[in-house]
Parts: C-alpha cells; sequence; structure tokens
C-alpha cells in the first residue's frame, strides 16, 4: 500500500514541459528533415513506388508544406498551393498522414510504378509505417540527422527498435545517456529520430537527481521518464516512454508498465558504455 500511494502522488504531480515535449530544433538543410529520410527508406523497402511525397500542416499555421519528397527534394518546405483530395487517381494513392497516436498531420501520396489493387495495401502499409515513426508535425519537420555526431547505429538503438517491438502500446521510446569520457547527454536511442539531441532541464532532473516526469500530451499520450538503470542497478541516464491514454485509463497501471519495461531494459545493458557501442 505503501507503494501504491508513493507512486499516486507521484503520478499526481504532473511535470509541465516534460522531456519529450516538441521543443527546439535545428534548421533543415537541403531539404534534409526526418520525413524525407523516412519516406526515402520506405520507397526502397517497397518496388513497387514510384515516388512519395508527405505534405503537412505548418508546426503553427494553417497552410501545407512539403515535408518530403522522394521525387523532388528541392520542393521540401515549400508551400501547397493546391492541396488534392485523398483517394485513388490511377496509379496514385492520397490518404492520411498520421501521427502515432491517430493526430491527422496531412497527406501521404505514393504514385506506384503501374495501377492495380494491391497498391491499397502497400498504401496502408506505408501509412502505418510512418504514423509509427512520428511523433507529431513538429517532429515530421525536424533535421536530419539532428546532430551529425550520432545516428541509429548503436546497440542503443537496437535495443529501442526491439523493445518498441516487444511492446506495440509503445508509442515512443527515447534513451538519453553520456558518451563515455563526455559531459553532454544525449538521446542515443529512440524511434523517432532525434539522435544527439542534448538533454534538457527536464531529462536532467532524472539523469542527476533520479526523479521521474509524467505529463500527459494532448489528453491522449501518457508520457513518463524515468531514470535508466544498467544490469547493476546503477543510474545511467534517462527512459523516455509514452504510451496511449483514454480517461478512463488508470495512470498508476501505466506508470507501474513503464518501470516494468525500464527493468526489463536495464537487464541487458552490461554499463553506460554498452549503449554507445556499434550495432553488430
Amino acid at each position: 500500500m505503501r507503494y501504491l500511494r508513493a507512486i499516486a502522488a507521484v503520478v499526481a504531480a504532473f511535470v509541465p514541459g516534460a522531456a519529450l515535449a516538441d521543443d527546439e530544433t535545428p534548421p533543415v538543410v537541403g531539404g534534409h528533415t526526418y520525413v524525407q529520410h523516412l519516406i526515402v527508406a520506405t520507397k526502397a523497402k517497397y518496388p513497387a513506388i514510384a515516388a512519395i511525397t508527405v505534405e503537412s500542416k505548418r508546426e503553427k499555421g494553417d497552410g501545407l508544406i512539403v515535408l518530403g519528397s522522394t521525387a523532388r527534394i528541392a520542393s521540401v518546405m515549400t508551400a501547397v498551393t493546391h492541396p488534392a483530395p485523398d483517394g485513388v487517381v490511377g496509379s496514385t494513392v492520397r490518404e492520411a498522414f498520421n501521427s502515432s497516436s491517430g493526430h491527422r498531420l496531412g497527406t501521404i501520396e505514393i504514385k506506384f510504378k503501374t495501377a492495380g489493387a494491391p497498391n491499397a495495401a502497400t498504401a496502408a502499409a506505408v501509412q502505418s509505417d510512418l504514423a509509427k515513426a512520428t511523433l507529431s508535425a513538429k517532429n515530421a519537420a525536424d533535421a536530419w540527422p539532428f546532430d551529425k555526431g550520432f545516428g541509429p547505429d548503436t546497440y542503443a538503438q537496437t535495443l529501442t527498435m526491439k523493445t518498441v517491438a516487444r511492446h506495440p502500446d509503445l508509442l515512443v521510446m527515447m534513451v538519453h545517456a553520456t558518451p563515455p569520457g563526455a559531459k553532454r547527454n544525449v538521446v542515443i536511442g529512440s524511434n523517432i529520430g532525434r539522435f544527439g539531441k542534448a538533454a534538457d532541464e527536464d531529462d536532467l532532473r532524472v539523469i542527476d537527481k533520479g526523479s521521474t516526469n509524467l505529463e500527459l500530451g494532448d489528453n491522449d499520450r501518457f508520457e513518463t521518464e524515468l531514470p535508466l538503470l544498467d544490469a547493476h542497478g546503477v543510474r545511467i541516464g534517462a527512459l523516455g516512454l509514452v504510451f496511449p491514454f483514454k480517461a478512463s485509463d488508470d495512470k498508476e497501471a501505466i506508470h507501474r508498465r513503464g518501470l516494468a519495461i525500464r527493468d526489463e531494459l536495464a537487464s541487458a545493458i552490461p554499463d553506460n558504455a554498452a549503449l554507445f557501442a556499434r550495432a553488430k
């Protein structure tokens, strides 16, 4: 009972501006957005696709911009002046571009090499792939790479993607740790990009003091940031987790689920340095 009361007290004290909030990001250079990175990889995954374009709402304002285009990268970050409706026209499919929590952010236009019934299934798979990897419109417009010194080729990233695959209800996972010999704590594992993003004040409260940040996002996401531990129980950073949320959900239960995932992850981390080892 004492444990449950302690969790209830922590959950009740929501911390504004938790670590996974959309904060300042580097400028996009040469059209290289996070979504551009995603759709280039997606096109390579599906040989039937000729081109993918993503149009999205601006971060602030009602207009649409091109966030990614495998056909013409020079068009990225330019305005969409005549948006077309969703639907299928010949070999082109246009459908919703969604966030991982189901918010419509814009439109995905997929041009296939030929017209045909199989295109619908492929388009649905592309829609799902992009949604799983996108937290918000601002996340979609992040620069890629976020920091050239870091990327998705580490043991931390391998652990992240395996953990997300084991827990389908986990919308976002971010591993914050400090490179050996460095002082700056950064994102080293993530299913939404932002590799190399420096720890902010909220992250540092978890990293340095062992605190826990909890926050509701858009009333349909429960975000929890916990101290990250290694297999010996040593605090080595912070672990950000985001789960879907409904008004009827038990916040204490979600928080306990986050703790269980954190402990599951800890068992696979020999020490902090292991997180930065190149993936094999």
